[in-house]
């Protein structure tokens, strides 16, 4: 299988990476190459930069979200693509326990994908010899086959740094100079996602032409084709997985070209707005391929929810920042609390958990009433609350799973949740082995928590809700 693709990765976090590979996918596609963009790690912010920059949804390569299914993932959405590739942190950091697991690196070498340093020289002269010369020889299973040297102050310096670097043999891509306008927006989740404000307007542009101007696009285009070929048994053990957690209900799997073949469909509400946004497009695809329809509302919007559905899933996102919009919607929570009534399964993660609760005290400390379905209150924190990776077991049986199933997930957020009083939780939750905490609320037909999944990871969940034998159901 031939695919074309780079990893872009950086020596530490803040080096310009989601810039650059923004910058990097637009100008590419200027070229005309169809690029897809992709983000290691479990991050749902830098994706929607990649996506306005290639028009494609981006993808997320976690392995500890994926595991043994990444690698047919990252196969099914590169196909008849050029892949660019954003690495997370520094290229050998990674949020596991296990030394470097899900790391950048971790991710190139599993997809024997080359890779490109970003280098941030902004403080640095002959220095950034010994830096690239480290990062080369740290691991010699990495393939690196350049360097982009970002925020370099004058050409004066640029020469320097380049003739440090030309006894390495490792081709120097490029020099962007010190730009304010390369610097994206933050708060508390990171970056801000993208469209709001009109953030977007001339920015990718902006990009594109500063990556033409100093970036070689055709060495970066030669490295790209130089990739090797991956071969398909890499993905027939991973295609098979697929197939057993699929019941006699789902007979025929042609993974991953084609949908199951089979009559019965399960339209699933899908919260998808401002407030709204976090999903792994994988997961989205696999639940089509799964039979399900995805059906998108929004809270902030619409006056009700979609008629007929069989399955609700609100993702995270924002609520904190629309909780006036929100909670001024009557009717739609009106018709949200009916349907939770119904017996119907609603899923909640992070931000949708938080919505499913009475209310929600901002920043400022006002409280803004909300749908009032999960006897709880949640309130923002100046100080991250939950980050990082956790294995969750269901403590009852839910459509999702029975109990003691095993889910792995992350959380991260600046919240935390109160109960009125002893709450039925979804997980214990477990980090590095170790047991953490209670997490969420699972309770009839509500499964909600803090704890995001990534389904494509764990198929058999989407199977299991799929059979669920809840009412409403289409047969």
């Amino acid at each position: 299988m031939k695919i074309p693709r780079i990893v872009l990765a950086g020596t530490h976090s803040g080096v310009g990476k989601t810039t650059l590979a923004t910058g990097l996918m637009a100008a590419l596609k200027k070229r005309e190459r169809p690029i897809q963009g992709y983000k290691v790690g479990p991050d749902y912010i830098d994706p929607s930069y990649h996506a306005a920059a290639t028009g494609r949804p981006s993808r997320n390569l976690d392995r500890w979200l994926l595991g043994e299914h990444l690698p047919s993932v990252f196969a099914h959405s590169a196909r008849d693509s050029w892949a660019v590739i954003e690495g997370v942190m520094g290229m050998f950091d990674g949020m596991s326990k296990t030394a470097g697991f899900g790391s950048t690196a971790d991710v190139a070498k599993l997809l024997q994908a080359p890779i490109v340093l970003i280098v941030d020289a902004s403080s640095m002269s002959r220095s950034v010899a010994a830096l690239v010369h480290g990062f080369n020889s740290f691991d010699p299973g990495i393939n690196l086959q350049g360097v982009i040297l970002n925020r370099v102050k004058s050409i004066a310096q640029e020469r320097i740094l380049r003739e440090a670097l030309s006894d390495l043999q490792i081709p120097v891509l490029g020099a962007l100079p010190k730009e304010g306008a390369l610097h994206l927006p933050e708060r508390h989740l990171g970056l801000v996602p993208v469209g709001e404000n009109g953030l977007l307007e001339g920015f990718i542009e902006t990009l594109s032409q500063l990556i033409t101007e100093h970036i070689d696009l055709k060495l970066v285009e030669s490295i790209m084709l130089g990739a090797p070929d991956l071969k398909e048994s890499t993905f027939l053990e991973t295609k098979s997985s697929m197939r057993s957690v699929l019941s006699s209900d789902l007979k025929t799997v042609n993974f991953p070209d084609r949908p199951v073949a089979q009559e019965r469909k399960f339209r699933l509400g899908l919260a998808l707005d401002e407030a709204f946004l976090f999903y792994y497009q994988d997961a989205l695809d696999l639940a089509e391929r799964l039979n399900y329809t995805i059906i998108p509302f929004s809270p902030l919007h619409d006056s009700v929810l979609p008629k007929d559905l069989d399955g609700i899933f609100l993702g995270g996102g924002f609520p904190e920042l629309h909780l006036d919009r929100l909670s001024e919607n009557i009717t739609f929570l009106d018709s949200l609390r009916s349907y939770a009534a119904s017996g119907k399964p609603v899923y909640a993660e992070c931000g949708g958990y938080m919505y499913l609760g009475q209310s929600i005290m901002d920043f400022e400390g006002r409280e803004v009433p909300l749908a009032g379905i999960i006897p709880m209150k949640a309130e923002m924190t100046k100080r991250l609350q939950g980050i990082g990776y956790k294995r969750g077991v269901f403590q009852a049986d839910n459509f999702l799973g029975p109990r003691g199933t095993t889910v792995q997930g992350h959380e991260f957020h600046y919240s935390r949740v109160i109960y009125n009083s002893k709450f039925p939780p979804a997980y214990e939750l477990f980090k590095g082995g170790e047991a953490d905490r209670m997490e969420g609320y699972a309770r009839d037909n509500i499964v909600a928590s803090y704890l995001h999944l990534h389904f494509s990871g764990q198929p058999d969940l989407l199977e299991h809700w799929f059979k669920w034998p809840s009412k409403g159901i289409n047969l």
